[in-house]
């Protein structure tokens, strides 16, 4: 028998609606940050601000075990049908209206709340730099278990299913300065051409091979180098793309470019490490993933749990497990006939999965006990 669990459908739609029409980049989520302390303080719920960043996280109840629930607030700067624009094309606008139906059902329903509910609007999930400011910023106590959401593209989760975690893999990108020495095109032999040292580089990145039946990738995706048709450039950029399915998996391949980079440098061409952004794997709960399960058939029946559809993608929600601020944690994939896919700014989704998410993050909250 399914969960009938009572929402006001108006009130979600009415918050979806304004936050998607007012999607900001990250750490700028303002207007957005500002909506959702008015909407919790008319539901009465406490919440406190970040000091130096955008979001905030609202408590309900007490005791524990102290339970988490992420929603990602940050939207996208792209470009569509001719026009600029910052666009919720990734659905952290219907995250966050399901993360206010779940605050509003425990406002009215508090005897169904076993321990402390941290609801946790976060920004620059985007950039993958808004979790860890979020864990260093201390207002976060230690959590029993966290939970977390994301609307999922058609051709991984359909409507009317759910998966149980997202197996997200880890995601690591590095930005890298060459330099080399110039010379004219004409004595190429009294320069160091970085053109050179990155095309053998790059061959070398494509010819790692990891001793795994685990899917991995190293790609090359931006390189930049000169400025003359007929000058040997000594300074060029580029950057490379890793993932890999498990976090052991990213140490392994990491070792295995930064030992690539390092034969390179040599003579006149040396290499420096100009940034990276990372993101972990999804670290499996089997806890945190059975309770989801449930809530997954108690609100879509049997038929709506499907097995993890493993992607390539990643999401700093991960951080909370990696940096061991959260014990147990998972993601709920949520089916919505999403098309054509994520991060493309004219996708669409069928709304009405707004309120099967809800019910389902509010009855994993429900089934949580100490």
């Amino acid at each position: 028998m399914q969960t009938t669990i009572p929402l006001s459908d108006e009130q979600i739609y009415q918050d979806f609606n304004y936050l998607h029409e007012h999607g900001e980049t990250a750490f700028n989520e303002v207007v957005t940050t500002e909506y959702l302390a008015k909407r919790l303080a008319e539901m009465g719920v406490a919440y406190e601000r970040f000091a130096d960043m955008p979001g905030l996280i609202a408590t309900l109840g007490n005791g524990t075990p102290i339970i988490g629930m992420r929603s990602d607030i940050d939207a996208l700067k792209q470009t569509y049908q001719g026009k600029a624009g910052v666009f919720h094309s990734c659905g952290h606008d219907a995250h966050m209206a399901i993360v206010l139906a779940v605050a509003q059902y425990y406002v009215d329903h508090p005897e169904e709340l076993s321990g402390t509910l941290k609801l946790i609007f976060q920004p620059a999930e985007e950039t993958v730099t808004g979790a860890e400011k979020v864990i260093r910023s201390g207002q976060l106590p230690h959590l029993n278990y966290l939970y977390g959401l994301h609307v999922c593209p058609e051709s991984e989760v359909k409507a009317k299913q759910a998966e149980p975690i997202i197996p997200d893999a880890a995601t690591r990108t590095y930005w890298v300065m060459i330099n080399g020495k110039t010379a004219h095109a004409g004595k190429p032999e009294l320069g160091a051409n970085v053109i050179d040292a990155f095309s053998e580089l790059n061959e070398a990145f494509r010819r790692i091979k990891l001793a795994t039946d685990l899917p991995y990738s190293i790609t090359t995706t931006m390189f930049q180098a000169g400025k003359s048709s007929n000058i040997i450039p000594d300074y060029g950029t580029f950057a490379v793309d890793l993932r890999a399915r498990t976090n052991e998996l990213m140490v392994e391949l990491q070792n295995r470019a930064f030992a690539a980079m390092d034969r390179i440098q040599r003579g006149d061409i040396k290499l420096n490490l100009d940034g990276n952004d990372f993101s972990p794997a999804a670290i499996p709960s089997d806890k945190a993933m059975n309770v989801m399960k449930r809530a997954i058939t108690n609100v879509l029946g049997e038929k709506g749990l499907i097995e993890p559809v493993e992607t390539a993608g990643g999401d700093d929600f991960h951080f909370y497990a990696y940096d061991g601020l959260a014990d147990e944690t998972t993601m709920l994939g949520l089916g919505c006939n999403l098309k054509p896919g994520l991060h493309i700014p004219g996708m669409s989704f069928d709304r009405a999965a707004i309120l099967d998410g809800a019910r389902m993050m509010i009855d994993a909250v429900r089934l949580t006990k100490a």
